[in-house]
């Protein structure tokens, strides 16, 4: 009996380098019209949270400034710049994170991106 495997193509997934999350076109998806987020840490889940912000909960302040964070549209991507971020998820993995992918799905009830940090792709 073969086991079939999905295509990366129909996976969404946050690739963590030194210095930054990079987010595939499919989760990048989520963010294409929105340049700040804000990012949560479950460390007893071992989960990552990615809020996308809308420049109008921006403009009205609705979150702190210094909860948000920057988000770079490429083609086919999203990133976030984090060195803070990185370090605290390698901390928390016990790994030099270097480009070590991870899945994640959209919760659209809370409108976060959830990143499985339990086990690299």
């Amino acid at each position: 009996m073969y086991k079939w495997v999905k295509s990366n193509t129909s996976l969404m997934i946050v690739t963590i380098y030194p210095s930054n999350l990079t987010l595939n076109s499919l989760a990048a998806e989520y963010f294409e019209n929105i340049r700040w987020c804000m990012i949560g840490i479950d460390n007893k889940g071992m989960k990552l949270a990615i809020k996308p912000v809308t420049k109008r909960e921006v403009d009205l302040k609705v979150f702190p400034s210094e909860n948000l964070h920057k988000v770079s549209i490429g083609k086919g991507y999203a990133r976030i710049s984090s060195k803070n971020i990185i370090n605290e998820l390698s901390e928390l993995l016990n790994l030099n994170l270097d480009g070590h992918k991870f899945n994640c799905d959209f919760d659209e009830r809370e409108k976060l991106l959830i990143v499985d940090l339990k086990q690299p792709v």
